[in-house]
């Protein structure tokens, strides 16, 4: 039987009040996932602990066949990309932009050591793929917002990995940077080999037509999880944001506004 790519089992975590409240959720191989939800529902405690930058506080989580607590889990986050501004925290602005995207293959932020030719020549290949070759010998600081998320993905293309991670991909682009970087989403998630995506998002307009499925979280629980067709509408909208929503679509793009 095929596992799953991902999956939670009534995961519940605490930070000194409950945050996540018995979520289960799965990912098939296949299936690219839009999570969508308030501020404070948490859409970034679920994503901190699928890759391990916190631990749950009960139920399971499921990678493949590895179980969070059984196996390492700074082995199992190779196989997991992540895309996220909290890395930009963690970055010295004096880290080469080679080194940023090296430094995916191991998981790790800001390299001692120079990392080795062949990894080198794969990064500057990534580089080129996104169209930013001009970059290979530029440093992180000053990047732009856009040029930042680009290296970012590269850097997550560097691991093996089975599933990739877009925590709020779009923030801090401006309109025309934020529909080039999404047009480029797009045809990575079309390809054959692409891996399952995760897009957490506050806005509908940033949903790829490649999103299959939709999770909904309200006050730490699964509000509604399925199909985009199933689960992405204008009642759904509504009750998790607590607000008379309408959604609509065109050409495989969607919009919303209060009703």
């Amino acid at each position: 039987m095929n596992l799953p790519v991902l999956e939670v089992t009534d995961l519940t975590f605490r930070r000194g009040r409950p945050i996540l409240k018995g979520i289960s959720w799965r990912v098939e191989a296949g299936e690219h996932w839009c999570i969508l939800g308030p501020n404070g529902c948490g859409k970034t405690s679920l994503i901190n602990l699928i890759t391990g930058y916190d631990s749950a506080t009960g139920g399971s989580l499921r990678i493949g066949e590895s179980v969070f607590g059984d196996d390492d889990w700074r082995e199992v986050r190779r196989r997991v990309g992540l895309v996220t501004n909290t890395l930009t925290t963690y970055l010295e602005s004096g880290e080469p932009v080679i080194d940023v995207i090296s430094s995916g293959r191991e998981a790790k932020l800001n390299l001692i050591e120079e990392p080795p030719a062949a990894v080198r020549r794969e990064a500057a290949r990534l580089l080129k793929q996104v169209g930013c070759e001009y970059l290979k010998e530029a440093v992180w600081g000053p990047l732009s917002q856009g040029e930042k998320q680009k290296v970012l993905i590269c850097r997550a293309l560097m691991a093996k990995f089975q599933v990739l991670i877009l925590d709020e991909p779009c923030a801090g682009l401006d309109p025309v940077a934020r529909e080039n970087y999404l047009r480029w989403m797009e045809s990575l998630a079309v390809q054959p080999d692409s891996p399952s995506l995760v897009m957490v998002t506050h806005h509908v307009e940033e949903i790829l037509p490649s999103i299959t499925h939709c999770l909904l979280l309200k006050d730490g629980q699964v509000h509604a999880a399925g199909t985009k067709e199933e689960v992405l509408n204008s009642r759904n909208l509504s009750e998790i944001y607590g607000a008379p929503l309408k959604l609509g679509r065109r050409k495989g793009r969607y919009w919303l506004h209060l009703a």
